[in-house]
This record gives C-alpha cells, sequence and structure tokens, in this order.
C-alpha cells in the first residue's frame, strides 16, 4: 500500500447530513486502495450488509443500522489505514472534512479532540432521519 496522503491531508468527505453519503466515501476510498485479502473480505462483508438492509430504507431503523455499522466496521477499518504521523478524523481547522490529518507534535489521537469518534455520536453529526 502506498503513501495516499497529499498536501498534508487526505480527504475523503464532507461531513454530510446523510450518514449514507459518508459511507459510500469511505467504502470508495477502501476500494480505491491496495488492501490485504483479510480487508477486502471485511469490505465485501459491510456491502453485503448494506444491500440486506436495502429494504430498511430511510426509516430510522435503517438510519440507526447505517450509524452502526460507520461506527462500529467502517470507522476502526479507516482508521487502522492511517499512516505513521497520521489520524483518520475531522479537520481540526474546519470540522466539516473527513479524512486522514497530520498528528501533533507530542500528542497523540485520542489528546486531539478531533478523532471521528466525537462525530459518530448521533448528537453530533447532524442526520436526517426524515422520510423520502
Amino acid at each position: 500500500m502506498g503513501s495516499f496522503i497529499a498536501n498534508g491531508f487526505k480527504l475523503i468527505s464532507r461531513l454530510d447530513r446523510d450518514i449514507g453519503v459518508v459511507i459510500d466515501n469511505c467504502l470508495g476510498f477502501l476500494y480505491s486502495m491496495n488492501l490485504m485479502h483479510e480487508m477486502r473480505r471485511e469490505i465485501g462483508q459491510i456491502e453485503s450488509e448494506l444491500y440486506d438492509m436495502v429494504y430498511l430504507g430511510r426509516t430510522p431503523a435503517g438510519c440507526e443500522f447505517k450509524e452502526n455499522l460507520f461506527r462500529l466496521r467502517i470507522l476502526p477499518l479507516m482508521k487502522r489505514l492511517a499512516p505513521a504521523g497520521y489520524y483518520f478524523g475531522i479537520d481540526p481547522e474546519s470540522r466539516v472534512l473527513l479524512g486522514y490529518w497530520p498528528q501533533p507534535s507530542g500528542v497523540s489521537e485520542l489528546d486531539t479532540g478531533t478523532s471521528l469518534d466525537d462525530v459518530a455520536e448521533p448528537t453530533a453529526l447532524p442526520i436526517d432521519h426524515s422520510l423520502p
């Protein structure tokens, strides 16, 4: 796997009101990477789960399913791919971009307050739960 950092960061997504857009952008990035078999298989399982939940649509149960899928399955994958000296999370300056950002010197990811764990909380990421 080669370096994917350009200009000090790699933008993956805007923090969109629709968690489905964030999921699509993260999965698109993962598909663009040359990943080991284990991670490719895990991504395939995530895609299968997304396909199976299509009947839930934009119901509250469907939105909850996607939020949990992102928080519990996709987020750990994205974090595992962070190159040395970078973390996956929210842009510390704009707070509306999601990607890989340079780790401040001498500060761990947990100390930055900019990891996606903050965004993954339902109240932190405004998600549109309205039906179409």
